[in-house]
């Protein structure tokens, strides 16, 4: 009797990557929400604000939640919420003299859409593709990328005070290891300019 024959082991191949999660896809979606983000003053004009704003917001957030990514568990999100609620909170008092918009339903809907759509999209996806340079360069370059594309909001005035929030709401990212914490202070922080 003989014995069977061995069977070859199966090479195993590592998992595909979706292209959309490549490098070069990261890159290139980071790049044209940074420009749809950017452009947010021609958008508004040539069209209806609302829609636009609403379309905007809502389709940058649905990328940025379908972007894969490796799942983080969350880590001490209280004291990170507190300290940057805090911080925002100091902000705005110290800016009290500042004209505020008229708290209207859509303006605080649009306010909470917008930081929740920014915050998926600069912690988790822009966040997710540069922490392979390691954790600074993500906390620097989603606080860059974010503080850029509110000048042409705002004016180049704004640009360190979007700084300042960025590396806060960046190192909420990498203090926690979630986006939803510095989701929450941002539109926390939107609020308080509302309201």
């Amino acid at each position: 009797m003989s014995a069977p024959p061995a069977v070859a082991p199966r090479e195993t191949l590592p998992p595909r990557t979706p292209a959309v999660a490549a490098p070069r896809g990261a890159v290139a979606v980071a790049a044209a929400g940074c420009g749809l983000l950017a452009g947010r003053p021609l958008l508004v004009e040539v069209a209806r604000p609302a829609p636009v704003l609403i379309a905007l917001f809502g389709g940058l957030l649905m990328v940025s939640l379908a972007w894969p990514g490796r799942r983080a568990s969350v880590r001490q999100p209280v004291g990170a919420l507190a300290l940057g609620i805090a911080a925002f909170a100091v902000g705005r008092l110290l800016s009290a003299g500042a004209a505020v918009p008229a708290a209207t339903a859509f303006a605080v809907g649009i306010n909470t859409l917008a930081a929740v759509a920014e915050e998926a999209f600069f912690r988790r996806l822009v966040y997710g593709a540069l922490l392979a340079g390691g954790p600074g360069v993500a906390v620097v370059g989603s606080a860059l990328l974010f503080a850029a594309v509110h000048v042409s909001v705002y004016g180049l005035w704004v640009l360190p005070i979007d700084l300042a929030a960025g590396l806060l709401l960046s190192w909420q990212r990498q203090a926690t290891g979630s986006w939803t914490v510095p989701a929450l202070t941002h539109a926390v922080a939107n609020l308080l300019v509302v309201l």
